[in-house]
């Protein structure tokens, strides 16, 4: 800038809390709920506070799944309102173009027992759940060039078995109504709540990651009902947090600070003040518990462990619903 001319650009100044992001009438849910996790590595991540927090939870039966409709497939099989896509045999390895590849055998029959054995406790999981969080990854899929399906993992098969593709929510809204109804057919009092990783897939393109979001989003406005929620996953980390600090090195996955502060965010949508005190405990607990001696052996230690396990007792007798 030239000596003597004044810049008429003035600071921004951030006015987004995450005080904005507040739902209406969101459910809530105490110790003793089953809550059911499905999609993105996020759901993962959440799943894990969701255990340290004492809840019981079950996630990913078919591991980790990225696009809405394998996602939604899965539902539909444990209903067995949907069939299995073939199996793909990796050298001496078995996988499920249905299935990550966390769930593999060494022969195709003991594949499908393995996969009918996760989906039966998927089907009876989502009929006693209390909540189920599906956590929405990408809109680009992966199509077999032969049945035209979308498979949850290409398994590094050759690209030539596969056409990419941006699916739409136009396409996207009929496999989740489907889904959605057959789960409230045998569990009506379920609470089914959507959310967007924060995950940008930047191995598709920049501009590619944002128009496969905008799709995700429509989706969850198409299916917003009285008992279909949305939680802002996304939102917490793009645009209140906005922030590469909070990322790890790869600048793509969000960090363990970012998944605490959406974690935080969602105990105060979730759970009501008597759950979160409870919470409370339980953590102090679990932290006396992590807490690392420096004299394992000592007489001190022993003491303290002691003490520590006297507390645990004490607290589980007291709310017997919560999963240690």
């Amino acid at each position: 800038m030239e000596a003597g001319v004044r810049s008429h650009i003035r600071p921004i100044k951030m006015t987004i809390s995450s005080d904005t992001l507040k739902q209406k009438n969101f459910p809530k849910v105490e110790h003793g709920d089953l809550i059911v996790q499905l999609g993105s590595c996020f759901s993962a991540n959440m799943s894990y506070w969701f255990r340290r927090a004492g809840f019981d939870v079950f996630d990913n039966p078919l591991g980790v799944i990225f696009h809405p409709i394998p996602l939604a497939k899965q539902i539909l099989l444990a209903f067995e309102q949907a069939e299995l896509l073939e199996f793909v045999q990796k050298e001496d390895v078995f996988v499920s173009y249905d299935a990550s590849s966390t769930l593999y055998s060494m022969d195709s029959i003991s594949l499908n027992k393995e996969l009918q054995n996760q989906l039966k406790t998927l089907r009876e999981s989502l009929s006693n759940a209390k909540l189920l969080v599906v956590t929405l990854g990408s809109a680009h899929g992966y199509r077999l060039t032969e049945s035209g399906s979308v498979v949850a993992n290409c398994h590094q098969q050759p690209k030539e078995c596969f056409k990419k593709e941006l699916t739409s929510a136009d396409e996207l809204i009929d496999i989740w109504k489907e889904a959605t109804d057959v789960i409230r057919n045998v569990n009506p009092q379920i609470q089914i709540v959507f959310t967007v990783s924060p995950v940008r897939y930047v191995r598709d393109g920049l501009m590619e990651n944002s128009l496969s979001k905008s799709e995700l989003f429509r989706l969850v406005h198409l299916l917003k009902t009285q008992a279909i929620h949305y939680f802002p996953a996304f939102e917490l980390v793009n645009d209140i947090l906005r922030d590469y600090r909070y990322f790890e090195p790869d600048g793509v996955h969000p960090d363990s600070q970012a998944a605490e502060f959406v974690w935080e965010f969602l105990r105060t949508e979730l759970f009501t003040s008597e759950t979160n005190a409870v919470i409370d405990e339980l953590l102090k607990i679990r932290r006396m518990e992590e807490h690392r001696l420096l004299y394992p052996e000592s007489k001190k230690a022993a003491e303290y462990l002691s003490t520590v396990k006297q507390k645990r007792e004490s607290f589980l007798s007291q709310y017997p619903v919560v999963v240690w």
